[in-house]
């Protein structure tokens, strides 16, 4: 490395014994393969799991963010999640979810960070269309757009624009991993929160996601405990922490109100590096398996077209043929070159894996599976195949 190894965090120095040995594929947060950038580590003092940041890393994830293409298996549409008994875009859940908190007025500034498109700024002011909009991007190809929403106000490009304003609330869906010292970021943005302002932050959550580790431009993986340690040694006060929001993410709720103490010893680095390292051997396991249901199969392929679905495919790219999806924002599309079926057009015969948490996995592919399509889950001890043969 080009630098000594240090949280990007706390700047703790990261010794030798807290890495975790591994030689996996990784895949960009817009879900492409990606080359693989930054060791994984655990904060000896704080415990945060990471990316090791340095100019390594910093010029892989800008190559990254230079072809950014947002949700682009869906042409744009924000990703679905389970919402009651049926599917809902991930924005619209949350939303709901602040807004029965009853910590938002009826009106009010709302400063969106990394506001991509401007999904969650559309389903906000869906809720609330008396509030006032502004954004945070690092680039304005979205601009246009984003000026059609109603009470839309003030974009702020990083690196260009300085925020002015002062905000009822300010909102960070699937930023805050990315950044270098979290923290320092938080706290520059509560410097632009009016007393009682509320915070949203949305994270992915690796314990119940391992494939989120494999995410190239993420610095930080953040588990409960960390990212309320990140937001409180920022000044901000939480009142939720959430892991059921969002299936396999994490929500934190916090305001700015006076006594927001900072955290210490929230956090066991012990317990973290072991808990990476477990994570870790479970994703070379799940490749394992993958493979070994591959070669048993003529027409073989894979549940899901994000994260986990890109990751998988380049552990086995020759013997995969299509991807399944339940999101209609997806299904006739294409990702990876593959084309993205629904569940009822998968053909007879074929075999479908679903790598994704061993309770999720099973679930879904005793949901799906029926006739001569053959869905392997995996279990604890392995896979299992439905229907049951």
């Amino acid at each position: 490395m080009s630098e000594s190894p240090c949280c990007h965090s706390c700047r703790s120095p990261l010794s030798a014994e807290t890495f975790v040995t591994e030689q996996l594929p990784r895949v960009s947060s817009d879900c492409r393969p990606a080359p693989r950038s930054g060791a994984l580590a655990v904060c000896p003092r704080c415990g945060l799991a990471q990316t090791v940041v340095d100019e390594d890393w910093r010029r892989a994830a800008d190559d990254v963010y230079e072809a950014y293409d947002i949700y682009a298996a869906a042409e744009g549409a924000e990703q679905k999640v389970a919402a009651g008994d049926g599917l809902a875009g991930r924005s619209e859940v949350l939303v709901r979810r602040w807004a029965a908190e009853g910590a938002l007025a009826r009106s009010g500034h709302l400063l969106d960070v990394g506001c991509g498109n401007g999904s969650f700024l559309r389903a906000f002011s869906s809720r609330f269309p008396a509030w006032k909009l502004s954004a945070v991007e690092t680039s304005d190809r979205y601009l246009p757009q984003l000026e059609e929403l109603a009470g839309f106000e003030d974009f702020f490009l990083v690196g260009r624009d300085q925020i002015r304003g002062a905000f009822d609330a300010v909102s960070l869906v699937h930023v805050l991993e990315h950044l270098a010292d979290p923290a320092s970021h938080l706290a520059d943005l509560r410097r632009h929160a009016k007393t009682g302002a509320g915070l949203l932050v949305e994270v992915p959550g690796w314990r119940d996601n391992p494939f989120a580790l494999m995410i190239s431009d993420h610095a930080s993986h953040f588990t409960p405990a960390s990212l309320e340690t990140v937001v409180r040694n920022a000044g901000w006060a939480p009142t939720v922490v959430a892991t059921d929001w969002v299936a396999k993410e994490l929500t934190l709720i916090a305001d700015n109100n006076a006594g927001g103490e900072p955290a210490s010893g929230m956090v066991d680095p012990g317990v973290a590096l072991r808990e990476l390292a477990g994570a870790v051997a479970w994703l070379q396991e799940v490749a394992r398996l993958a493979a070994q249901a591959a070669a048993g199969s003529r027409h073989f392929g894979l549940f899901g077209t994000a994260i986990a679905a890109t990751w998988l495919y380049q552990t086995l790219p020759d013997s995969v043929r299509f991807l399944v999806d339940e999101d209609p924002d997806r299904v006739g599309r294409t990702h990876l070159g593959l084309p993205i079926l629904s569940p009822a057009d998968v053909p007879d015969g074929s075999d479908v894996f679903v790598g994704v948490s061993p309770l999720l996995s099973s679930a879904i592919a005793r949901r799906l599976a029926s006739g001569g399509r053959r869905y392997h889950a995996v279990t604890s001890g392995g896979t299992r195949t439905f229907p049951t043969p």
